[in-house]
């Protein structure tokens, strides 16, 4: 009978720390600006990943994002429910820049809205924006 009870004591510990890092954890440490901007190597190039918080839910009152980094310039407008303006600079002022600028509808979670080749060995280079709360 031992057994059950820690058995128990064990789901139920998990059970919290599903709680918590769902619930809390996801929420630390979002940036003023309302988006992080991460990059993701993989096989055969990179992931930029652009996490715009506070674009889901009925607490999603954000209506501008807005950063500039090293290698990169962003500037997205919400238009309605799931219409965005996007105007995205990756690696400005350098031989190998891009540019995206266009309307999209996006869903909640992840989303491909650009890819392309570079002309030295890093391989395809894509851009992700994922819509969490």
């Amino acid at each position: 009978m031992g057994w059950r009870l820690w058995l128990s004591a064990v789901v139920c510990m998990v059970a919290i720390a599903s709680a918590f890092h769902v619930f809390l954890l996801d929420r630390v440490g979002v940036p003023d600006n309302g988006l992080r901007v991460t990059e993701v190597a993989r096989d055969g190039g990179r992931d930029w990943v652009i996490r715009l918080y506070g674009s889901v839910g009925a607490d999603a009152e954000r209506r501008r994002w807005q950063a500039v980094g090293d290698n990169y310039r962003i500037d997205i407008e919400r238009r309605g429910d799931e219409g965005f303006v996007l105007d995205i600079a990756y690696r400005p002022g350098s031989q190998g820049r891009h540019r995206v600028r266009q309307r999209v509808r996006l869903a909640e979670g992840p989303t491909l809205v650009a890819a392309f080749g570079q002309a030295s060995d890093d391989g395809e280079t894509r851009i992700i924006l994922d819509r969490v709360k």
